[in-house]
């Protein structure tokens, strides 16, 4: 896995995982207010369930731009499709075909972001680009900003 693995580290990272090989997708937690982290990898429309279920929907990916590589793209909303039919993302045709058909079927998040990191490399090697490795760290910060803005929305109406 090259650079195309950008979103799988920051999920990682967002998990406080340091070491692949302790790493365990976390489906579920106690608490349900928490974040469930879920790598989708290339699973496509077998994740139908779980985004249509999903309130807040938080996509981590690799995308070929707008931007130089190691820029981290962050999109809400209506800018997320334009992104995934320009093709800037290595997963965009699954993505956009599992959005699509949530949307169809009535049943889509209400909230969805992309935290997205502009890669360097598109074709196959092992291991992320430095601009891309340099990145991952921003980006889990974006990714928590995103469900930290969330969280206090969802904690605004709740009063």
């Amino acid at each position: 896995m090259g650079d195309d693995g950008a979103g799988l580290a920051v999920l990682r990272r967002l998990q406080g995982i340091t070491n692949d090989l302790d790493w365990v997708p976390r489906l579920s937690t106690s608490d349900p207010a928490a974040p469930n982290y879920i790598d989708g990898g290339t699973s496509g429309m077998e994740l139908l369930p779980i985004v249509q279920d999903a309130d807040k929907l938080l996509l981590l990916d690799a995308v070929t731009g707008p931007g130089a590589p190691g820029d981290v793209v962050r999109l809400h909303g209506d800018q997320i499709p334009r992104l995934l039919s320009s093709r800037l993302s290595p997963h965009q045709v699954g993505l956009l075909d599992l959005l699509s058909a949530a949307r169809l079927l009535g049943r889509e998040p209400n909230e969805v972001a992309v935290v997205g990191i502009v890669v360097e490399h598109c074709d196959l090697h092992v291991g992320l680009s430095q601009a891309v490795s340099d990145a991952i760290e921003p980006a889990t910060d974006a990714a928590r900003d995103v469900i930290a803005e969330w969280q206090r929305l969802e904690a605004a109406h709740a009063n």
